[in-house]
């Protein structure tokens, strides 16, 4: 049996056939939680330096209003108390925002267009900006005039400011960036995390070959679920069954290329998605939970998902695609490889299979449980691979009213996992 080490790195790992089944990754909760923690924190510093900046634009404009000699002055000036007070309300602001735009907002608005959306939640948080500012100015009146808040002369002062030109304009500068930094902020989702960024500059306008780990992943017996079920909950189901995926690749350092169908293809690169073993331990991370929401999914659709995947890493062309409709876009034999591994997952009845370029690049394979499903010419291609299975929790079968386990086929006339191995010399899988 093949050696599962990797000497690359002069690490060697005991062999294939370790009895170890600590996956990791599964209970790791301060890997994932940390890198979501990460991703959270590095929104609400955009959103803060986004709001400083407008900051910044409101306290030149309004020194302008209230120092232009063609302009009534609004009472004596402070600029330095001024400058201040606009900075604390870019930064306060910046991370009020950020809390309820990321944290509080959840789905509000989201069920309708992306024009709704983006209005709907402005016109809420430019009503959290006008608290902002009301509380704000009584701040700077108590400061500048060193008078309590309820004293008359404060009381006024907030008044002239409140109706003045500068809250005015203020509230359109503010209205107007706010508004573009939600709709901004919801099209990074609808386009992918990282993928705007491409677009915007360019990054792949012209193509180029790229090192990647490739993820390919389906939702098994789709075709049957979606007979059993009907297409509108198939639908839903989807729907449900992508974002507990793509919850755990974005977890994962991962990041979501495609949807085909009932299939997830996502990318990582090298470091991260294979000698790391992010990858795998994503797949392995869905699989735990699935499980977990085994009641759940069991109560709302009758049966519980289960899927089949492949991962595979090397050389592949990106770049955008397409004119009318744009995209960036994968191609290579490493990608119709990935293909290949789980189209086989079925004949050797593995939830998980890794090309043994992938188990290769790994730095420390013990913490798995694998063991070498086969060595053969997977369809179309010439040359031979061998391919490793990798375990994971057990899915949990529901029994559906035909009497045949869910999220499994017919696998008559198939090769089992033996007779594969038996023959993998020859074998096409």
């Amino acid at each position: 049996m093949p050696d599962g080490g990797r000497h690359g790195r002069g690490i060697q790992s005991p062999s294939l056939e370790s009895k170890s089944v600590c996956f990791v990754g599964l209970d790791s909760k301060s890997l994932t939680m940390s890198r979501l923690t990460l991703d959270r924190w590095k929104q609400l510093s955009l959103f803060v330096i986004y709001f400083l900046c407008i900051s910044l634009l409101l306290f030149f404009n309004d020194t302008y209003i209230r120092t232009a000699p063609d302009l009534k002055q609004l009472g004596e000036y402070h600029a330095f108390p001024s400058f201040l007070t606009y900075i604390l309300g870019g930064l306060f602001g910046g991370i009020m925002i950020a809390i309820f735009e990321l944290f509080l907002l959840g789905n509000l608005f989201k069920k309708y267009g992306l024009i709704v959306l983006s209005l709907g939640r402005g016109v809420f948080l430019v009503a959290v900006y006008l608290a902002m500012t009301i509380a704000l100015s009584f701040a700077y009146n108590v400061v500048t005039a060193q008078l309590p808040p309820y004293d008359p002369a404060v009381l006024v002062g907030v008044w002239e400011y409140m109706t003045g030109p500068v809250v005015l304009i203020n509230l359109v500068f503010y209205s107007v960036f706010v508004i573009i930094l939600i709709f901004f902020h919801q099209i990074v989702d609808l386009v992918g995390r990282g993928v705007l960024g491409k677009f915007l500059f360019g990054r792949y306008k012209v193509p180029r070959v790229v090192d990647r780990t490739f993820l390919f992943m389906d939702m098994n017996a789709s075709t049957t679920v979606a007979e059993q079920i009907g297409h509108v909950s198939f639908f839903e189901l989807m729907q449900d069954f992508l974002v507990q995926a793509g919850i755990e690749i974005r977890e994962h350092g991962g990041e979501i290329n495609k949807y085909v169908g009932d299939e997830i293809i996502a990318v990582w690169n090298v470091d991260g998605g294979a000698r790391r073993a992010l990858a795998l331990k994503c797949l392995l991370a869905i699989a735990v939970r699935l499980q977990k929401r085994a009641s759940y999914y069991q109560e709302i659709y009758g049966l519980v998902p289960d899927f089949k995947s492949a991962l595979h890493v090397g050389p592949a062309m990106v770049g955008e695609l397409g004119d009318w409709k744009r995209e960036v876009a994968y191609m290579g034999d490493t990608l119709n490889t990935a293909a290949r591994i789980q189209g086989a997952c079925k004949k050797l009845k593995a939830r998980v299979l890794i090309s043994e370029d992938y188990q290769r690049l790994m730095i420390d394979t013990t913490p798995f449980k694998m063991e070498f499903a086969g060595k053969g010419r997977l369809r179309g291609k010439e040359k031979a691979l061998s391919l490793f299975r990798v375990e994971t929790v057990e899915p949990t079968v529901i029994e559906p009213s035909d009497g045949k386990p869910s999220g499994t086929e017919p696998t008559d006339g198939l090769t089992s996992l033996e007779s594969a191995r038996d023959s993998a010399d020859d074998s096409e899988v």
